[in-house]
């Protein structure tokens, strides 16, 4: 089984997809034990793509046209519509076995690391940060799946709300349970602080995929973000920020970016995640629109509304001869300025968190009015307005901060689809076991200690 499971490793890495900025991959390993073959693992354009866009559908940023659902029976209008049943039996989860296709390659790194061959790749260096790195991605991938599978951190619950199985070694033969929300974020931070620690990595990697100490430091404030541990957001939004905090200027003139490599001269990207969704519109033959709340906040004059709609609808590109609804939901900098932004509000500094608004509105509006106001509470609905502006279809982040606003008494909110702009056809109620996306027959076929969600 793990002579099986490490060739189709190879295949994935090392021949199923180009490498980035041009590094030539070897073709002959198939089972890789060196430095050398770790750092080629890491070069692979497959760690920043990915699909997490049923996320997406389940969040109050989108609607699917009437004449675009009508006789419509599959994962995505199950989804957008937050059914009970979300999968057929033969029906594949992108999400689960991509993240987790990743997972395997950090661990199969992690677990050989230490005894790679000494030769002359093989520095303390190079070693210190093929560890570092392997941290951050598969850290990355684990906050994902657990806010993907599991309720929003609550403090109070945490520590038997299930999340998704903990899988640190590359091992065949384990079926692991699903571990608890509170284990998943422990894990993440562990690794994500040991990952920072490391004197020989950089402040940024050598380009968008590799990961440097912002991006880890960005996760860190992403992670303490959702468990609503505000102080400690703040000050690893601060480390991110000491270290990269360049902005595009959207507001006129911008290229949209329709693939990867796009993205590999825009400063603001800390690590890059990107998807390819092509499915979705040869199903529907239509791009899905903004919902009518996000489409309020959004000016004609603010550059994310040119960038990536074309009228309400989500623009589209051509990728491999296909439709592709192209969306980038990389590890940014405006992302850690809004983390920043939210906890200096939350803390009463209004000031402060207006002030990194405008900062990073003016580089997206034009004729953009700056923001004052003397109320933290004000302050706040500011920054998340603005945080909805910015990460919108972004993989899940707009789901993400649903959950945790719910786990909030005061900030709960009620979802709703409506047909016609007028009947409601569907509810998703705060709390609802709805928000966390079921596992496929498949997953659980393979594993007989994982536990289903029961979605009603």
């Amino acid at each position: 089984m793990n002579k099986i499971l490490y060739f189709l490793l190879a295949i994935i890495v090392f021949t199923g997809c180009k490498k980035f900025l041009d590094v030539v991959p070897s073709t002959e390993t198939v089972n890789p034990t060196t430095i050398a073959q770790f750092q080629e693992m890491l070069n692979s354009d497959s760690l920043a793509v990915g699909n997490y866009m049923l996320t997406d559908l389940m969040s109050d940023d989108v609607r699917i046209q009437d004449v675009a659902l009508t006789g419509q029976d599959n994962f995505y209008s199950r989804s957008y519509l937050w059914s009970n049943t979300i999968w057929n039996p033969a029906d594949e989860d992108y999400m689960y076995t991509s993240s987790y296709a990743r997972i395997l390659q950090m661990n199969i790194i992690l677990s050989r690391i230490s005894s790679a061959p000494q030769d002359s790749v093989n520095t303390i260096e190079n070693r210190s940060n093929v560890l570092s790195q392997s941290l951050i991605q598969r850290s990355y991938y684990y906050l994902q799946l657990a806010n993907v599978y599991g309720a929003g951190y609550n403090s109070a619950t945490a520590a038997t709300d299930l999340a998704v199985p903990l899988v640190l070694s590359p091992d065949a033969s384990a079926k692991p349970a699903r571990a608890t929300v509170k284990e998943v974020y422990t894990k993440v931070i562990t690794d994500l602080r040991q990952a920072v620690n490391n004197p020989y990595l950089a402040a940024n990697g050598v380009d968008i995929i590799h990961p440097g100490k912002a991006a880890g430091y960005a996760l860190l404030a992403r992670a303490y973000l959702y468990m609503a541990a505000y102080d400690s957001a703040s000050l690893y939004a601060d480390s991110s920020l000491a270290l990269a905090s360049s902005l595009n200027d959207i507001s006129s003139n911008y290229t949209v970016p329709t693939q990867l490599t796009d993205l590999r001269s825009n400063p603001e990207i800390l690590m890059a995640k990107v998807a390819y969704e092509q499915n979705f519109y040869s199903i529907f033959k239509y791009a899905f629109q903004v919902s009518s709340g996000l489409s309020s906040l959004l000016s004609y004059y603010d550059g994310r509304y040119r960038t990536r709609l074309s009228g309400y609808n989500y623009r589209t590109t051509t990728y491999n001869g296909a439709t592709t609804l192209f969306s980038d939901f990389s590890v940014s900098v405006p992302e850690v300025m809004l983390t920043k932004a939210e906890c200096l509000a939350r803390a009463g500094d209004a000031s402060g968190a207006v002030s990194l608004v405008n900062a990073l509105a003016v580089k997206r509006t034009r004729f953009y009015t700056p923001l004052s106001t003397s109320s933290a509470d004000d302050a706040l609905v500011y920054v998340l307005k603005e945080r909805r502006r910015e990460l919108f279809i972004r993989g899940g982040l707009r789901l993400f901060d649903l959950k945790r606003f719910n786990v909030n008494p005061n900030t709960q909110v009620t979802l709703t689809r409506k047909q016609d702009d007028s009947t409601v056809i569907a509810t998703l109620p705060p709390l609802s076991s709805r928000y966390l996306v079921p596992f496929t027959q498949t997953v659980l076929a393979n594993n007989s200690n994982m536990v289903q969600n029961v979605r009603q």
